[in-house]
């Protein structure tokens, strides 16, 4: 339950407010406010809340978390009360009103009066900030129907009288602890408050940890089971020399297959086919299995080694809530996400690497490819693509008043190459023309482009250049949401 009339007042009698300066102002959640007030020598962070059940006020043992997002509040508030100085605050008629007056002299050095008003009622709590004039300038929470917007005229709700006996009698709880009230009150609904309470807060972590965890297992599965096939590669080569032998066809049900003497293992089986197509066809198929399978064996193993490292990253996650007593660190690590640390905003919308001091940049995509192109490249800078065939489109960064060297443009068009259909071919043609020469097609996909006075590239390339250029040299992939 939240504070009643009586603690309110032992709080500000065990904790004033009066004569503190407000150094800073936080919003550690959308429904909590906290003022940081250095006076006598102290610095403290007084914390005011108008969760339902849960609307107090009370200085704070530990630091709050810092919110990093610029919340309208708390940004109205520092830009009119933060070094200000807090001249009066009391209940007003036990009405679990908190009123704070506060003086700061503005840009010009005038005084100006402004007074933060902390409505402590469960289900309907606020905390609004009001001129010396009567003017609401904003609050926590913006109430049309209570009239409590920024400008309209701020009227406190009907007071008790002063003459007048309360309808119930309200007493100080006798709360396990040690310490002042405060303290008291501070631990007690880290561990009670539903919506802030330490062991609600990890229930919600765990269910966050099961979910990410499940999630992680299905893709580990899946790549392990490609793993297990890639590591096979050998065998599909092996069956299609075996069909270009020669078979004789098979329907079982609605599968066609190859019935073959095995003269790798000296044995007859059965091999799956397209019965549309000629054995050279077929043969073809699982050639070109086996080329995925050998190229694309490490990239599996190393996605796995990364799934692995997140699997590892989400169970350290999990043991630092656990660790965690204070509830509102807990809350903001759990707004942050399921991850164990926040994730940074990507320096490009795209796949990207330095080579020998050159960007290059790789979209693998047609809004990838529009991003870079309406965004981050310029007239100077550098297109290719594989000619004739579908793929990324790969830019080289221009440099003022340098020539883009013959090994850089190299790696660049094998890098086109490999990120398109002729890839699997080992080689092709490169179009390369500068950006200022592109023209985007009329009524095409997203991100495609038609270049003029653009010059061609024969490229061949293997696996192991390609890893060299990414090995050798500082690559990073963004993912861009």
């Amino acid at each position: 339950m939240s504070l009643n009339c009586e603690e309110i007042d032992l709080i500000l009698n065990e904790a004033p407010l009066v004569g503190m300066k407000i150094q800073n102002v936080y919003q550690p959640t959308f429904d909590s406010l906290v003022l940081e007030l250095f006076g006598k020598g102290i610095l403290t962070q007084y914390y005011f809340s108008i969760a339902h059940n849960a609307c107090r006020l009370h200085p704070l043992s530990t630091p709050a978390p810092k919110n990093e997002r610029p919340l309208r509040f708390m940004e109205c508030l520092r830009s009119r009360i933060r070094g200000g100085t807090i001249l009066h605050a009391a209940q007003i008629s036990k009405d679990r009103i908190v009123k704070i007056d506060i003086i700061r002299a503005n840009e010009k050095g005038v005084a100006e009066q402004s007074y933060l008003y902390a409505r402590l009622w469960s289900g309907a709590g606020n905390i609004i900030l009001v001129s010396v004039e009567g003017i609401i300038i904003d609050a926590l929470r913006r109430l049309p129907a209570r009239n409590e917007v920024s400008g309209a005229a701020f009227v406190l709700p009907q007071q008790l009288d002063s003459n007048k006996q309360p309808s119930k009698h309200y007493v100080v709880r006798d709360l396990e602890g040690k310490g002042t009230f405060w303290q008291k009150i501070e631990q007690f609904y880290a561990q009670n408050a539903d919506n802030l309470s330490r062991s609600t807060l990890l229930t919600q972590a765990h269910d966050r940890y099961e979910r990410k965890k499940i999630s992680i297992e299905t893709k580990l599965n899946h790549l392990v089971s490609k793993q297990q096939e890639y590591e096979q590669a050998e065998r599909f080569r092996q069956l299609g020399d075996i069909l270009l032998a020669g078979y004789c066809p098979e329907i079982q049900g609605r599968k066609a297959f190859a019935r073959v003497y095995d003269y790798y293992e000296n044995k007859e089986i059965l091999i799956e086919i397209d019965q549309n197509l000629n054995p050279a066809k077929n043969a073809a198929i699982y050639y070109e299995k086996y080329r995925k399978a050998k190229s694309g064996l490490e990239e599996i193993r190393s996605e796995i080694q990364y799934w692995e490292k997140s699997l590892n990253h989400l169970d350290a996650w999990l043991n630092r809530l656990e660790k965690e007593t204070n509830p509102l660190i807990i809350a903001k690590i759990l707004r942050k996400g399921g991850a164990a640390r926040s994730k940074e905003k990507p320096a490009f919308p795209c796949q990207y690497l330095d080579f020998r001091g050159w960007r290059i940049l790789i979209g693998r995509s047609g809004k990838e490819n529009e991003d870079i192109l309406r965004h981050i490249v310029r007239g100077s800078d550098l297109w290719l693509h594989a000619r004739d065939y579908a793929g990324s489109y790969v830019f080289i960064k221009a440099k003022k008043n340098k020539s883009i060297p013959p090994e850089v443009l190299l790696a660049a068009a094998k890098l086109a190459i490999y990120y398109s259909k002729a890839r699997k071919n080992g080689g092709g043609d490169v179009h390369t023309a500068f950006v200022k020469n592109l023209r985007k097609a009329k009524e095409g996909p997203i991100g495609r482009v038609i270049p003029y006075f653009e010059k061609n590239l024969y490229i061949t390339f293997t696996e192991a250049e390609i890893k060299e250029i990414f090995q050798e040299y500082q690559s990073k992939e963004e993912n861009y949401v």
